[in-house]
């Protein structure tokens, strides 16, 4: 009976001894109630601040969303100006009216352009004409080989369907509104370094035409240097009408500043600047048909292959007839793709088959979210807070198409310099192979071919 209670007592002690090593001596709630709250407070905050983050990521996208809807509704984005604009001289007096036709463009209103031979103008005559009536402006443009006739029509004729019916459908084959295009290009708010080229697409000689804005070229970053820099600039507006010099002088700068904040894309260049734009009002500008084919008459005269259009707006069976001119003497135009977003229509002349179509991208290769998307997209280019020159002289970060195209414009220039017997379809095929692929491969809606930088490779110096 002793050995019974005795071996009872020696296993109640070893049970408290065990106890002791997995329960602690004080209560649980004393000691980590405290910590196991905190913690759980810490979660709880971390989860609902991932949850407010992905919120509002959710709503900034549902904003750039509606923002892209209501910009790709849009034929171009100066709806926004009034549905009737007269432009002033500088005595103010009204040069002609800017009104919205078709589809949201703009046009000169009641002005029809057509583009035939002499032939064809007078067979035109002699079947109709009461022509001679409307007749407002006749311009020969040797250079392209076809009469320019500007015609003003009465209010009942304004449009194709009411032209068809009076003239037998033979005059909108050849005729087409004076309509307007504008420029490709927004204004950068960033408070982030920007960084500029680094190297020159060539060290080549090299000629480009472009039709802009009117180019200060009275900056010093633009001074005419002997051997890097000359500048050939001609105005095809008429003097009394206000001149727009931004968007020019920045795509100048692009190509040619002489700034220690940019590294020019061409280092030795002779530049025809075409000045064609007006300004509708204190933020945007405007070019009518009749001002850019005089314009592009104008640089063929001088003999330039490589045209930078950075601007955009309607299809028109004028300009149509005119690229396809310009396409059999091989001469190159490169065209911004346009601003419109990635669900809005084709804008022109960038759509056009024979024009080289040019989209953007930033430095991290992602596609610039305003750019217009499609199968017309040939080669993308850096144009997302790009370093160039305000008309003030100052560095100013601009984005767009706009920006992009002078690059693929400086890249065509370089292979035109060093290889001046290829053709088009060569200089297209070849800049092909310099493009890094980016999206689907080969071809496709965002990126084209895909991206051209500088420097341009292969054998040139």
């Amino acid at each position: 009976m002793r050995l019974a209670i005795l071996y009872s007592s020696v296993l109640l002690c070893l049970s408290s001894a065990a106890h002791s090593q997995l329960l602690p001596e004080q209560p649980v709630t004393g000691v980590l109630l405290p910590q196991v709250t905190e913690r759980l407070e810490r979660t709880t905050q971390s989860l609902a601040q991932q949850k407010l983050l992905q919120q509002q990521q959710l709503l900034d996208q549902q904003r750039l969303t509606e923002a892209l809807a209501l910009k790709a509704n849009l034929a171009d984005p100066l709806t926004v100006l009034p549905e009737v604009l007269p432009i002033v001289n500088v005595q103010g007096q009204v040069r002609w009216t800017e009104v919205r036709v078709e589809q949201g463009f703009r046009a000169v209103e009641r002005e029809w352009l057509l583009l035939v031979s002499d032939t064809e103008w007078q067979q035109l005559q002699q079947r109709w004409p009461r022509l001679r009536e409307y007749t407002q402006q006749q311009q020969d443009l040797a250079a392209i080989g076809l009469l320019m006739i500007t015609l003003k029509v009465p209010e009942e004729l304004d449009s194709a369907a009411a032209l068809d019916r009076e003239f037998q459908q033979t005059l909108t084959k050849l005729a087409g509104r004076n309509h307007l295009y504008q420029p490709q290009q927004a204004s950068t708010t960033t408070t982030t370094t920007v960084t500029s080229l680094q190297t020159h697409m060539c060290q080549l000689p090299v000629t480009l035409g472009m039709i802009d804005t009117a180019i200060a070229e009275a900056l010093p970053a633009l001074t005419p240097e002997t051997e890097r820099l000359h500048i050939s600039q001609q105005h095809f507006l008429p003097e009394d009408i206000p001149r727009s010099y931004g968007h020019g002088t920045a795509v100048a700068g692009v190509l040619a500043a002489k700034h220690p904040q940019i590294t020019p894309l061409l280092a030795n260049l002779h530049l025809y600047s075409a000045s064609a734009f007006y300004p509708s009002n204190e933020f945007q500008q405007s070019a009518t048909l009749a001002h850019i084919l005089s314009a592009l008459n104008w640089l063929v005269s001088q003999n330039v292959t490589v045209v930078n259009m950075s601007l955009t707006g309607p299809a028109n069976p004028v300009l149509a007839a005119t690229i396809q001119q310009l396409a059999k003497r091989d001469i190159i135009l490169v065209a911004a793709a346009g601003n419109g977003g990635p669900a809005a229509a084709p804008l022109y002349p960038a759509a056009y088959e024979e024009v080289l179509a040019v989209t953007a991208v930033d430095a991290q290769l992602q596609l610039y979210r305003w750019a217009n998307q499609g199968d017309y997209v040939e080669f993308a280019a850096h144009g997302v807070k790009v370093n160039t020159l305000a008309v003030s002289g100052e560095v100013s970060p601009q984005s767009g198409t706009s920006m992009a195209t002078p690059v693929v414009s400086a890249a065509v220039g370089c292979l035109r310099a060093q290889y001046p017997h290829w053709s088009a379809t060569q200089i297209r095929q070849h800049l092909r192979l310099q493009a890094r692929d980016l999206g689907e491969p080969g071809q496709d809606r965002e990126f084209g071919y895909g991206v051209i930088s500088a420097p341009l490779k292969a054998d040139l110096q």
